[in-house]
């Protein structure tokens, strides 16, 4: 990797861990600086700090120091689910270079029955894996079961190891504040500002848990001018069905970008 290799952070998605993305980060920091970012409140991220309410903000302030630590005043944004919605968040604020979103949340109308589907798709899921969690290292043996028990998230879960479909239940677990994070987002209505950066909207063909139809409607206002796209046959979380396709739908972004910013400006009346 080149020593002036752009930044690039990415962002997990609710409940997740920042595991979601080892299959990816390897292909990305051949052309970039990789940051994994770990939520607070979230496995393997520190405590939301006393008196701070779990909301896509404080998370947001979160990423902000932390890019502020590693010395990083804009970076390539790339965030899954949650983390897509922070990524968007964070571009607001003059942060990002560009933005992918895969299969970003809170793109949806602030009420509505689809929002009591996904509030019961979320506490379905969790109460399986957790009620289920003494039976999983027997289970997972299997892929059949890892299928099954992963399918609101990834679409081919028999293609995970044991280890890694252990992980991402654990993490589910590990979440400290995943009811007053759920409750906030299924009840605030969420806006962003303006956006000056490349965004690319990726969502998953297969997604169980948010469809593009209705969970992203109101995008096409809140980023008017985001390209999109649908990735096919990967489900809400499609680091794991196909990491490949993943890697290709940040990098096409990050290095159309990075191209441009080292192209020397057209000087007028020069041939």
């Amino acid at each position: 990797m080149d020593a002036r290799a752009s930044d690039l952070l990415c962002i997990h998605g609710y409940t997740a861990s920042w595991h979601h993305w080892d299959p990816v980060v390897p292909a990305l920091q051949e052309h970039h600086r990789v940051h994994v970012a770990r939520l607070a409140g979230h496995a393997g991220g520190p405590s939301l700090a006393a008196g701070i309410a779990p909301t896509a903000t404080a998370l947001a302030d979160q990423l902000e120091r932390d890019l502020d630590q590693v010395g990083v005043d804009r970076a390539h944004l790339v965030g899954n689910s949650l983390g897509g919605w922070l990524a968007l968040e964070l571009a607001a604020r003059g942060r990002a270079l560009s933005v992918t979103a895969l299969s970003p949340a809170l793109g949806w109308e602030p009420s509505g029955h689809h929002l009591r589907v996904l509030d019961f798709k979320l506490a379905v899921a969790r109460q399986l894996i957790l009620r289920g969690a003494p039976l999983l290292p027997t289970l997972f043996r299997s892929p059949a079961a890892r299928r099954a028990a992963l399918k609101i998230a990834v679409a081919h879960g028999d293609r995970i190891t044991p280890e890694a479909a252990l992980a991402f239940t654990a993490a589910m677990g590990e979440c400290t504040i995943s009811k007053p994070l759920k409750q906030w987002f299924l009840t605030t209505e969420h806006t962003l500002g303006p956006i000056d950066c490349p965004v690319r909207i990726a969502w998953s063909g297969e997604d169980a848990l948010i469809p593009l139809e209705p969970y992203g409607a109101r995008f096409t206002t809140l980023v008017p001018n985001a390209e999109r796209m649908v990735l096919p046959h990967v489900g809400h979380v499609p680091m794991y069905d196909d990491p490949a396709l993943v890697v290709r739908t940040v990098l096409d972004v990050t290095s159309a970008v990075d191209r441009a910013a080292k192209s020397p400006l057209p000087v007028d009346g020069s041939s």
